[in-house]
């Protein structure tokens, strides 16, 4: 391509253009560029999706963590099944959801587990009673982080990879971005630093698909009659945690779907539904 390249220059020669009052010229080495870097961009997308030996990690994870130096930190091992975790803050619907999306597989003829964090296990009723409950009363933020982290690891190790290599499909409602957000922004850690340690608890395990809903903090707070440790904290608290839901999807559009909580319950599970058919056809 290199040594043709002159030659196709000189064809194309120098070429004017006006556009009304702004006149533009271009000479032939310009356009071979342009038309160099368009079959470069096209190659790599294609080599990409032939070469990709990274499932379960996105491609923008992939971009953002090498910039980290984490990359090797990150890879997942391929699982059968499909996991899907619900995101959110409080009273967003989450519940809601998860259930109607089993029974969505279910009638698609999956077998579907679905759980939630903190809790999903018999070790993690202990500990979500621990962490949620009013009486318990404060919790140092790093012990509050580990504590979540314990639950996943158990949650993952005795639950989701389980099922996962079964084939089946995994629902969660609540997971790793949920400790991101909330211990992390929330609690005013180092998000990166909770993310790490929620990588080593879960053996990197991603979800396939990571469904946020998402609406102003104090709409969902209103819903909520009971509140307990975490809902109870300051509204302030809580917007932090919207801002770094939010921020997580945009770095990695290709694992998040936001979705806003405040549609109609059939509207937001058709949406999900949709993105799902979508990644099916792909896998």
């Amino acid at each position: 391509v290199l040594a043709i390249s002159p030659l196709i220059a000189a064809a194309i020669g120098e070429r004017e253009f006006i556009f009304g009052e702004v006149q533009l010229t271009y000479n032939g080495a310009a356009f071979t560029m342009l038309g160099g870097g368009i079959v470069a961009m096209i190659v790599g997308v294609l080599s990409y999706q032939h070469m990709k030996d990274r499932p379960g990690v996105s491609f923008w994870s992939d971009i953002v963590n090498a910039f980290k130096g984490e990359l090797g930190s990150i890879t997942s091992p391929k699982t059968d099944g499909l996991f899907i975790s619900f995101e959110g803050g409080e009273g967003s619907g989450k519940s809601t959801q998860s259930k109607l999306l089993k029974e969505w597989f279910e009638n698609e003829g999956k077998s579907v587990v679905l759980s939630r964090e903190p809790g999903g296990t018999d070790l993690g009723k202990n500990l979500r009673k621990i962490l949620l409950d009013n009486d318990t009363g404060d919790i140092s933020p790093r012990s509050e982080a580990l504590l979540y982290a314990a639950d996943r690891a158990h949650h993952v190790y005795s639950l989701i990879r389980p099922a996962l290599e079964r084939g089946d499909v995994v629902i969660t409602d609540r997971y790793f971005d949920s400790s991101i957000a909330y211990q992390g922004a929330g609690r005013i850690l180092s998000p990166n630093e909770v993310a790490r340690i929620n990588r080593w608890a879960t053996e990197s395990l991603f979800p396939t698909l990571t469904i946020i809903l998402d609406q102003p903090a104090d709409i969902g707070l209103s819903r909520i009659k009971s509140a307990d440790r975490l809902e109870s904290e300051s509204i302030d608290f809580h917007n932090r945690v919207r801002q770094e839901f939010l921020q997580l999807a945009a770095v990695d559009p290709e694992r998040y779907l936001v979705i806003d909580a405040r549609k109609p319950v059939i509207e937001i599970h058709q949406e999900i539904t949709s993105r799902i058919i979508e990644i099916s056809k792909k896998r």
